[in-house]
């Protein structure tokens, strides 16, 4: 019998991937107040374009609905004035209706550049951080570097996910070709 396509674990296999920068915890002031963690990572393409993305992991409140807990989104026309000519467009992608048992709210923002490379720290101290701030209510502690480390938990984590990832690619490689609704929900 053939598995069911697990769409969240696949997910976050495709994060393990990403050149992570840093992270910062973050705080909203509201009716109902926001805390947080934000991690930063980028994506460059050979024309030294890219995004960075932006994943925002919440704790979920015992009693508060969901969507009382979303950070918003900026007005598009709003943060092109806050981050220049550079900018080319937000992507909102809410990930946690994949896993209402997880303890926490995961969104993430993917914001496109013209020019990336070489200006990742700048563009998020003098530019992201400060736009959401003023757009969203945001108040980010300063973003701490990522040293990836061959042995923390996490880059273990990280290193199995790939693995996974990979065995899975070659498996599903040499698979019979199977229907879309087979892939996803494991039956035709």
């Amino acid at each position: 019998m053939e598995e069911p396509y697990d769409l969240m674990g696949s997910v976050l296999t495709s994060k393990a991937n990403e050149h992570m920068i840093g992270f910062a915890g973050f705080v909203k002031s509201g009716k109902v107040p926001l805390e947080g963690v934000v991690k930063v990572s980028a994506f460059h393409r050979s024309d030294s374009s890219g995004y960075l993305t932006l994943t925002f992991i919440i704790d979920r409140e015992p009693g508060v609905a969901d969507s009382a807990l979303r950070l918003g989104k900026p007005d598009l026309n709003a943060l092109q004035k806050r981050l220049g000519s550079n900018f080319e467009m937000l992507i909102d992608l809410p990930l946690s209706e994949f896993s209402e048992a997880s303890p926490f709210l995961i969104e993430e923002m993917d914001i496109y550049f013209r020019q990336l490379q070489g200006q990742e720290n700048s563009l998020i101290e003098n530019g992201v951080f400060p736009a959401f701030g003023e757009l969203l209510g945001l108040q980010f502690e300063p973003l701490q570097s990522w040293q990836a480390e061959e042995e923390s938990p996490l880059s273990r984590l990280l290193a199995e996910a790939e693995a996974r990832a990979e065995a899975d690619s070659k498996a599903a490689n040499a698979a019979e070709p199977r229907s879309l609704l087979k892939r996803i929900f494991g039956r035709d």
